[in-house]
């Protein structure tokens, strides 16, 4: 009789109950391990389109302190200003506190120093300065950097706070895109690998407890390692097709959860973790 291949015989086992109990000696170490990255890369598809859909990233996750500074008084010339060829003009202002600093300077009169790893302003911590050709941004003397107008800029962007702010969320995102895609991707895959690992030993310790009870047809560890991966099989290919239509981060942890625990009450509800009788 000719073998099936492994990955044919996990999948389809992964939706029955009764197929999974069955096949537990079907599986050597490393082809579990080979089915539990498939899983993730699996899961990663619907992540991977999202990310790869984004056009802003919230900055005031990273770094508030710009967006909690007083900036009535600089959004309110800029607003009454023009934008020609991608050059404010409009009347310079300043709004200066402790370390803190808002204010519009088209004539260049701040002493803003443009380094290597950023621009700087001596005794500003924290700083949104509206200069002709860009808008300067320092936080906390961590993050640093200078946004420049585009040709499609306009007084519009900056009639209020949430206008501004969704501006600069947009053009650091498209002057960072390159960088910050990758890193989302890659941070994202991290999480899934370690939440799915951590899972997974979960399942297999809760599974070893019944192994242990004698109750059950599971008999070594490897059963147990088995078990377990096919167990988390359909719910993550549940979730990754449902995510493909509509993501939500919440509904996508909430399907591989439940789907989770409800494929484990499945098998001890309709199998007890003993082979099925012929």
């Amino acid at each position: 009789m000719k073998k099936t291949p492994f990955l044919f015989n996990y999948l389809s086992r992964i939706f029955s109950p009764r197929r999974i109990m069955a096949g537990k000696n079907q599986f050597n170490i490393w082809q579990l391990l080979f089915s539990l990255f498939l899983l993730v890369a699996l899961l990663m598809v619907p992540i991977t389109l999202q990310i790869g859909k984004m056009t802003t990233f919230n900055l005031s996750l990273i770094m508030p302190e710009p967006y909690n500074l007083s900036l009535k008084d600089s959004l309110n010339s800029v607003s009454n200003g023009t934008f020609k060829n991608g050059r404010l003009h409009a009347d310079d202002v300043t709004t200066k506190t402790e370390q803190t600093l808002a204010a519009v300077d088209t004539t260049n009169q701040l002493p803003i120093v443009q380094g290597d790893d950023g621009p700087t302003l001596k005794g500003v911590k924290t700083a949104v300065v509206f200069q002709g050709k860009a808008v300067t941004i320092i936080s906390n003397d961590l993050y640093r950097f200078s946004l420049p107008y585009t040709k499609d800029t306009s007084t519009a962007d900056f009639r209020t706070a949430a206008s501004f702010e969704k501006w600069v969320n947009q053009q650091w995102f498209k002057s960072n895109q390159s960088v910050i895609v990758p890193t989302l991707l890659l941070m994202a895959f991290i999480a899934l690998l370690l939440t799915q690992l951590l899972t997974w030993l979960a399942v297999s310790f809760f599974i070893s407890l019944v192994k242990r009870s004698k109750l059950s047809d599971i008999r070594s560890g490897k059963e147990v390692f088995a078990i377990s991966t096919m167990l988390m099989g359909a719910p993550a290919i549940v979730t990754t097709l449902i995510s493909l239509f509509t993501f939500n981060i919440m509904l996508f942890m909430t399907v591989l959860s439940f789907g989770l625990i409800a494929m484990v009450l499945a098998v001890f509800s309709i199998t007890h973790f003993r082979i099925p009788k012929k």
